[in-house]
């Protein structure tokens, strides 16, 4: 699989929180030579399935990443220009941004503010005020009242960059890069023998609700899972200490929200197979769809592993892609030994009451 030549596909896909569905039909058209079965569900999850190798009834593990993005909501309209209120955002990066309107059909903008020529200097001073931007659409207010409701909701447009190295730049990484890494996953998974029976998720609306991970968990009933997101890279500004370089390889979380026999399983088989990886401590809930599917169904033992990436929820996220092909490689081992003794594993039992009595 050509791990570029895909993000650059995925991340180009217009696909909001609520409003995935030109993502999910893609999704699932990249995933249906790679599965069994592939189905859009009615919350706009993708699943696919791909049957293991082991007798029946074989253990169900699930993968899943989230398929929404960050988003812009219309909120006004004021004549000619759109008043609109963001989801995830900081507007410091909205100014100048282009955008895409899904109106009665995609329309292209851009987001401007005050010329500084005509702000005081205590506005000059402060914070990008959403209050003060619009949308402009070049078009007359006739036509923008046409094409145009308040409610619709906005993306931001902008290329995917190749930088320099193993480097590109793109919006939407968060989360369509674990996407990728979930069909990397499945594509290596064509020449891999495992035993269990791999559930494949492209989550809806973790951004906004973490319904997707939720409704999938129930409907699915896996047995144990692997949420799949990014966290922070390392870059000037901020803490060494809660970030990871690019290029580290996968960071494998550990912490309350996830179980510690897959974790440590994960750890072990990275070490095993030389994938450089990184150790992400998340003491409480960790903000993922790991939180989602653990809780579901009355309780379902979950994995986390991120991948770091530069500048998130801004339209110029940062990734080094060789970082997805080291976590297809541990997704694929993992599932590779994902059998009933596996299973037995994760299962706390209760002490032998009788020889424990005095």
């Amino acid at each position: 699989m050509d791990i570029k030549q895909t993000l650059a596909q995925l991340t180009q896909a217009r696909g909001p929180s609520g409003g995935e569905g030109e993502a999910a039909k893609l999704v699932a058209l990249l995933m249906q030579p790679l599965c069994q079965e592939v189905t859009i569900d009615a919350v706009g999850n993708v699943v696919g399935i791909k049957p293991g190798t082991g007798p029946e009834p074989r253990p169900k593990i699930m993968l899943m990443a989230h398929l929404d993005e960050i988003h812009l909501t219309v909120s006004a309209i004021d004549g000619a220009f759109l008043r609109f209120v963001e989801n995830g955002y900081d507007p410091r990066i909205l100014v100048g941004a282009q955008v895409i309107v899904l109106g009665r059909e995609p329309l292209p903008g851009v987001i401007g503010d005050l010329p500084p020529h005509i702000m005081t200097e205590k506005e000059r001073q402060r914070m990008p005020d959403l209050a003060e931007m619009v949308i402009d659409l070049g078009l007359e207010a006739e036509q923008v009242a046409e094409l145009v409701r308040v409610g619709d909701q906005v993306v931001l447009d902008g290329p995917f960059d190749e930088l320099l190295g193993h480097r590109v730049a793109s919006k939407a990484l968060d989360d369509r890069l674990l996407v990728a890494t979930i069909l990397a996953t499945l594509d290596e998974l064509q020449r891999v023998s495992h035993p269990c029976d791999v559930i494949a998720v492209a989550s809806v609306q973790e951004e906004f609700s973490g319904l997707g991970a939720t409704t999938a968990s129930w409907a699915r009933r896996p047995d144990a899972a692997i949420a799949l997101d990014v966290t922070f890279a390392r870059q000037p500004g901020v803490r060494e200490a809660e970030t990871f370089p690019l290029g580290s390889g996968p960071a494998i979380a550990m912490g309350p929200n996830l179980h510690p026999h897959i974790t440590q399983t994960l750890l072990d088989m990275a070490e095993r197979l030389e994938i450089p990886h990184e150790i992400d401590v998340q003491p409480a809930r960790t903000g993922t769809d790991a939180w989602g599917i653990q809780v579901a169904a009355g309780g379902i033992p979950s994995g986390l592993v991120s991948i770091p990436i530069r500048n998130m929820h801004t339209p110029v996220e940062v990734v080094d892609v060789k970082d997805v092909a080291r976590t297809a490689r541990l997704l694929t081992a993992f599932l590779a030994q994902a059998d009933h003794d596996f299973l037995d594993s994760l299962t706390y039992r209760l002490p032998d009451f009788q020889e424990a009595a005095p």
